[in-house]
Order: C-alpha cells, then sequence, then structure tokens
C-alpha cells in the first residue's frame, strides 16, 4: 500500500471533531428530551386520570399528528436545497428563507384552522361529545404550532448553528412537560393539553426569530424580493409525499399487526421496537449535520468526490457505532424487557434483537435519504420508501401466513426486516458511486454572496 493510499484510509477514518462532537451533544439531547418528557408526562397522565380518559387525550393527539402528517408539505428540505443554491446565484438566500419560512407558519395556520373548523363540524352535527371536542381542539392547536420548527432549524442549519437549534428543542421540550404537569394538576386532561399548546406556540416565536436573525447574520439581509427557484415546487411535492409515505409506513405496520394477530402481536412488536427505535433516534442528529454539508457542497460546486468521502466517512462511523450497540445490549435486552413489563414478554426479547440489529444496519446508511434530497434527486427517495414500505408490509403477511404463534410471527417479521435492512443498505451503497453532482451555473457573486459561505463545518 503507497503512502497516498493510507493516508486516504485515514482521511475516512478520522473522528469527528470536537466542534462536531458538541453539535452531535446538542441535537442528541434534544431528540432524547423529545422522546423522554412526553412519555413521563404520559405517565402522569394516566396516574391521574385512568386509562379511559388518557386514552381520548392519546386519540386526539394521534389525529392531530395525523392530520399534520398528510397536510404539511415539508418546507425544511426545500429550504435545506435551495437557498444555498440561491444565495450562490444571487445573493437572494436570506430573501428565500423568510418567504420559505412565512410560508411554512402560513400552511401551519390555514391547516390549524381548517381542522378546528371540522371538529366545530363533527361537534354541531353530534359525531363527537363535548370533551373529545375540545381535546382535539387543544391537540390540533399544539400540533400546528410546531409546523415551522422544522423549517427554522433548516435556516439555523444553514447559518451554522444547529447547536443552538438542538439546545432551544430542549427548552421547548422542557417547557411543554412543565406546563403540561401543571395544567394537568391545576385542571386535568383539557388544561394538560392547553399547557402543551401554549409552550408549544411560545417556543415557536423563540425558534422562528432566532433562525431569521441567525440568517440575515449569516447570508446578510434582504436586498432584494425572494425568486421562486425553478424545480422548487417539484421537488416539495415529492419530498411531501415521501414523508408522509415513511411516516405513515412507520404506524401502519403496527395497525395491519393489529388486524392480522390481534392485541397481542401488536404488544409484542410495540415492546420489541423500543430499542431498535432508540439507536435510530441516536443517528438522526448525525444526518441532521450532514445534509447541510451536503447542500453547501451542491451550491459551491464542490462536487461528487467530497460528498461521497464524507458520507463513507459517516457510514464507516456508524459501522463501529452499531456492532458496539449489539455486543453491548444484546446480552442484556431479554432480561431488562421482563424485568419493565413482565417475565410473560420475556420471549419478546428474541424479536428486539432482531429488530435492534435492523436498526444498526439501517444505521449504515442513514443518509440515504438526506443525500437524496440534497443533491436534488427526490424521486429516487419516494420510489425506494414507498418500495420498502410495500415489502415491509409483505414482510409481515408472510410472517403471519407461515408462522404459528404471536413470538413466531413476531420472529419471522423481525427477520424478515433485518433482511430488508441488509439489501437497503447494500443498495444505497452501490447508489452512493453513481450520485454525480453538476455545479451550478456560475454568475457573478453579488457582496452579500461574498460575505455569506456559512457552512464549512457543521
Amino acid at each position: 500500500m503507497s503512502i497516498n493510499t493510507r493516508s486516504r484510509s485515514t482521511r475516512h477514518v478520522r473522528l469527528p471533531g470536537g466542534r462536531q462532537l458538541l453539535t452531535f451533544t446538542s441535537l442528541s439531547s434534544a431528540g432524547l428530551g423529545e422522546a423522554v418528557l412526553p412519555t413521563l408526562s404520559l405517565i402522569a397522565l394516566v396516574r391521574m386520570t385512568g386509562t379511559q380518559i388518557s386514552g381520548q387525550v392519546i386519540f386526539a393527539q394521534s389525529v392531530a399528528g395525523l392530520w399534520f402528517l398528510v397536510s404539511n408539505p415539508g418546507l425544511e428540505d426545500a429550504t435545506q436545497r435551495f437557498v444555498p443554491l440561491e444565495q450562490r446565484r444571487s445573493g437572494r438566500g436570506t430573501a428565500l428563507f423568510l418567504l420559505l419560512l412565512r410560508w411554512s407558519t402560513g400552511i401551519g395556520l390555514a391547516a390549524t384552522a381548517l381542522a378546528l373548523v371540522a371538529v366545530l363540524a363533527a361537534r354541531l352535527l353530534g359525531l363527537v361529545p363535548d370533551g373529545l371536542a375540545l381535546m382535539l381542539a387543544l391537540a390540533v392547536v399544539g400540533r400546528g404550532a410546531i409546523v415551522p420548527y422544522a423549517t427554522a432549524g433548516a435556516g439555523l442549519a444553514l447559518a451554522n448553528r444547529l447547536r443552538t437549534f438542538g439546545m432551544l428543542r430542549v427548552l421547548a421540550a422542557l417547557l411543554s412537560f412543565g406546563l403540561s404537569l401543571v395544567g394537568l394538576s391545576a385542571g386535568g386532561p383539557l388544561l394538560y393539553l392547553a399547557g402543551q399548546a401554549a409552550g408549544a406556540l411560545a417556543m415557536a416565536a423563540v425558534i422562528c426569530l432566532t433562525a431569521t436573525r441567525a440568517t440575515v447574520s449569516a447570508l446578510g439581509p434582504v436586498t432584494e424580493r425572494a425568486r421562486l427557484p425553478a424545480g422548487l415546487i417539484p421537488f416539495t411535492f415529492k419530498t411531501s409525499v415521501g414523508t408522509t409515505v415513511a411516516g405513515i409506513s412507520d404506524t401502519g405496520i403496527l395497525t395491519i399487526a393489529g388486524l392480522l394477530g390481534g392485541p397481542s402481536l401488536v404488544t409484542v412488536l410495540k415492546i420489541a421496537m423500543a430499542p431498535g427505535r432508540f439507536y435510530a433516534n441516536l443517528t438522526i442528529p448525525v444526518t441532521t449535520m450532514l445534509l447541510p454539508r451536503i447542500t453547501q457542497a451542491v451550491a459551491t460546486g464542490t462536487g461528487s468526490a467530497f460528498i461521497e468521502r464524507i458520507v463513507r466517512r459517516t457510514s464507516l462511523l456508524l459501522s463501529v457505532s452499531g456492532v458496539v450497540t449489539a455486543v453491548v445490549t444484546f446480552p442484556l435486552i431479554g432480561t431488562v424487557i421482563a424485568m419493565a413489563y413482565g417475565t410473560e414478554y420475556a420471549d419478546a426479547g428474541a424479536v428486539a434483537m432482531l429488530l435492534l440489529c435492523t436498526a444498526c444496519v439501517k444505521g449504515i446508511a442513514c443518509w440515504s435519504n438526506i443525500l437524496a434530497l440534497g443533491v436534488g434527486k427526490p424521486g429516487w427517495r419516494l420510489s425506494y420508501l414507498t418500495a420498502e414500505a410495500t415489502l415491509l408490509v409483505a414482510a409481515l403477511l408472510v410472517a403471519h401466513w407461515s408462522a404459528s404463534g404471536t413470538v413466531a410471527t413476531a420472529l419471522h417479521f423481525a427477520s424478515g426486516t433485518l433482511a430488508l435492512a441488509a439489501l437497503g443498505s447494500g443498495f444505497w451503497l452501490v447508489m452512493l458511486g453513481r450520485v454525480t453532482v453538476t455545479a451550478p451555473r456560475s454568475e457573478a457573486p453579488t457582496p452579500a454572496e461574498r460575505a455569506a459561505l456559512p457552512l464549512q463545518r457543521v
């Protein structure tokens, strides 16, 4: 092996720097807070109100979440993709970001208003009782308030302020948690939902204002009206449909499992999925940090080699992380599940091992979605997510037909998902070598553009 080859290999395995680790820690803390604190508040809700009332609250939140999953176009992906390009071409990146942030806020308000009208109509027609209607209305307001979060976060990423975004998300989770508990203690489930909505509204204003100031500081002030880039609307449509497919397929599996195997299969899969979901959440900050680097490389015409290098290095690091996680966790999963849920669920440990291994394998190519978006190929992402959802449903059907018993069905399904994860990661690693990035046509840079190339390292 030549010296040059060894030096290239060393660059591939270089560990992240201190700045990147701090950003990762901030984003990981945000994800952990957003996962743990709502669970703690839900435990308090169940204990104080009982199964029936807490079930209505969960149902109201689920309906609101599904509505905004379908109605929100996800402008954060378009922000990450097109703002750097527009900044490079014309110096209007700030104007485009502010336009997309206003659109995101307006869409959230319109979707909230439409949902509230639907709830009111259902109440007047006698389809839902007063209590449930109020719960639905409060859940809609709380969920609608966070619609601009993602677009504002994309602006903070473009301004190299992801660490700030992570801290703001932690603060938002703490505020919502505190206000929901205060509301629950003071007035029951309605004030519980009202507290969550108040916290979401307050933090939406803070996050949007912070993102606006950071983007103006990084990209320069607005000097001209925003120009809608060609291709933004088709790009947004494909990314929105892809996100909806991913979200529905994620929750839809449990729904289909309930239809096929009843509550017992749903319970076993729900318990067994928890360790894999936790590991998958740890990879989200990695993709959050990687996407702005890819979009910046595309905007500056850095080329395919740079993108392929940072992506392969990410896969190598996550491969090591997955192996370590599997080795440490596998001997403990069965014992922990039996202690937490009861000895009758001890057999779910084997299913959880397979699903955790699935998450580790998928983590190797966790960049697949953001790579497709970053290089302007949303159709790749949409096609892949649709195929993946179809194959997951097929794996569940085959498991139901080929196995007898709840645990055996869950094991067969988990084995199928592991095989699909291996095929999927292998597919994206092969596709990575075929990614080509064409530098945008160069135009005379404006003074605002020269002063605003923020994303050298995230």
